[in-house]
């Protein structure tokens, strides 16, 4: 089950997906009703999931999968985390970004978030099927989330999440820093750290690398 970040369509998975058929299922949590805390939308996704699955989660949908193996373990076999983070410390001008969405929300905002999330240019197709998911997501779901995620730290759960933990992180980020992915490996005391040539989004950039990550999570039993 994969988890797309902050006004990020589940079509950023499509070749993860097409590369391991009728294996990804990715969640779309913000084009529908709320409400959109990360709690809130754990909590929605770990009711819908029947047995242990491999969870993938990426920026936003990362802290998401975090909450949710925390809270409840036994749904969870192994976790791919991709550039995200236990908390948004030194992830730039948070308020900032609050601000500028309760400002100036629409399809400029919506171009900028995703330019910055890819190390190349995405095709003029893809990029703009990226967009127009962008554009039925309310405001208020991403002002909710994001409101959430900063005032969130859950570092003091990663000591308790036990599952194998793989982290994946594209070095070329301009959102989270590679700091971030090895505070993750240093305290999920089960996690390995995996840096590539990408930018913020690797399971749509490096997709041999995702597919070897959750590859290797199925080889610990997960």
């Amino acid at each position: 089950m994969a988890v797309p970040g902050t006004l990020c369509s589940p079509a950023v998975f499509g070749p993860l997906a097409r590369a391991w058929p009728g294996v990804v299922h990715a969640v779309d949590w913000m084009s529908v009703p709320g409400p959109w805390r990360i709690e809130d939308v754990a909590e929605r996704i770990a009711s819908r999931i029947d047995r242990p699955v491999l969870l993938v989660g990426h920026s936003t949908g990362g802290c998401i999968a975090l909450q949710l193996t925390a809270k409840h373990p036994e749904l969870v076999a192994g976790l791919l985390l991709a550039n995200t983070g236990a908390h948004m410390r030194g992830h730039g001008d948070v308020d900032g970004i609050l601000r500028t969405i309760s400002q100036a929300w629409g399809p400029q905002l919506h171009a900028a978030v995703l330019d910055r999330s890819f190390a190349s240019p995405l095709p003029t197709q893809l990029r703009d099927d990226l967009l127009a998911y962008a554009e039925q997501v309310p405001q208020e779901a991403a002002l909710e989330v994001l409101t959430s995620q900063r005032d969130l730290d859950l570092t003091p759960e990663l000591a308790t999440i036990r599952c194998p933990v793989r982290v994946l992180h594209g070095v070329h980020d301009r959102a989270r820093s590679v700091a971030d992915a090895q505070y993750l490996a240093e305290h999920l005391p089960t996690a390995e750290l995996t840096t590539v040539d990408t930018g913020h989004t690797p399971v749509f950039e490096d997709v041999p690398a995702t597919v070897q990550a959750l590859k290797s999570l199925m080889g610990q039993g997960a």
